[in-house]
């Protein structure tokens, strides 16, 4: 989950609905930059951070009892096998193609862990097979399928930017990643707070962007359980973002 602190509490993004964010991205972008299988790609785009928040299997305060914004966690070798085995059986059941982009998303992740985990490492090993198949069946090379998976990882990293609250301020630009085309991106934040991206790639010269978050007015915790009790007890609200091309 995604954690950010105000003086209003602590307001909560689930990966659910920053993946729906990122979807709502691909979405405006031109046709042009859509690679094929437009429409698995979209639900690969907004599943690809699915089945994370389980509070079963997983404590997400710290030893302070504040909930852990995702960049804090630490998770285990089995942990993230777990995850990664279950996000890619979800996928495979609805498409291929599906499954293809997201196993590129899982190894874009959690390649750094290879080096230490073999059980990982085997794991990619045996992934990269599977994709060999999958890019047979749609003939297409890997090479171009990684091309189409920076779809996904643009609109990925722009969702995080904008959920972390990240645009800067006083016009300063943010790189958000080298991506689609092998163009760099950026974003910008003007004096109204509209937001602008360069180069821009979206159908309409402007767009509006929402997602839901959960503002919670306590901000220790008991437990897990307590913590879980308060935040599915909570309304969503949406937080908004206008993006507009730039004129100059």
């Amino acid at each position: 989950m995604i954690v950010n602190k105000s003086v209003v509490g602590i307001h909560i993004i689930s990966h659910e609905a920053h993946g729906l964010l990122a979807g709502k991205i691909a979405n405006e972008i031109k046709p042009e930059f859509r690679p094929r299988h437009w429409f698995e790609t979209l639900i690969a785009i907004c599943e690809h951070d699915d089945r994370q928040l389980n509070f079963k299997e997983k404590d997400y305060l710290s030893d302070m009892g504040v909930p852990m914004d995702f960049n804090e966690e630490r998770s285990s070798v089995h942990e993230v096998m777990t995850r990664m085995q279950r996000v890619l059986k979800a996928a495979g059941d609805k498409s291929s193609w599906v499954k293809l982009l997201i196993s590129y998303h899982l190894e874009f992740i959690y390649a750094h862990m290879k080096a230490d985990s073999k059980r990982i490492s085997r794991f990619f090993t045996e992934e990269e097979k599977a994709r060999g198949h999958i890019l047979e069946q749609f003939k297409v090379s890997d090479k171009t399928g990684r091309t189409y998976y920076e779809v996904l990882r643009f609109c990925d990293r722009l969702s995080l930017i904008l959920c972390k609250d990240q645009a800067p301020e006083a016009e300063r630009l943010l790189e958000i990643n080298t991506s689609i085309n092998g163009e760099t991106y950026f974003i910008k934040k003007t004096e109204n707070g509209v937001l602008t991206i360069t180069p821009w790639i979206f159908s309409a010269t402007e767009f509006e962007l929402s997602v839901e978050e959960r503002i919670l007015k306590e901000t220790k915790f008991t437990s897990n359980q307590h913590f879980e009790t308060v935040l599915m007890g909570s309304k969503p609200q949406p937080k908004k973002w206008l993006l507009k091309k730039s004129e100059g």
